[in-house]
């Protein structure tokens, strides 16, 4: 199970690079991510890129498949926590 987290945390990452998302921003940019999820996970992709172009990420623009991946690292991270 641990390894296929991993897989998943190590797919968004490469998928956050492929679009501009530098190594240096990146942990940064998956709380400000976090922060748009922070109510509710079943928030609309529009939605998702229209907070984080709020919080100053005018230059990134997610797809379904890179939502799709914060949204299994991020149930993950919340069910590590409950058990």
């Amino acid at each position: 199970m641990e390894e296929r987290s991993t897989d998943i945390e190590k797919t968004l990452i490469n998928e956050l690079k492929g679009k501009g998302v530098g190594n240096s921003v990146i942990p940064r940019f998956i709380k400000d991510l976090a922060y748009s999820f922070q109510t509710d996970l079943s928030v609309s992709l529009s939605e998702v890129n229209d907070r984080l172009h709020f919080l100053g990420w005018e230059d990134v623009e997610l797809d379904y498949h890179t939502l799709q991946l914060a949204i299994a690292s991020f149930e993950r991270d919340q069910s590590q926590l409950i058990t």
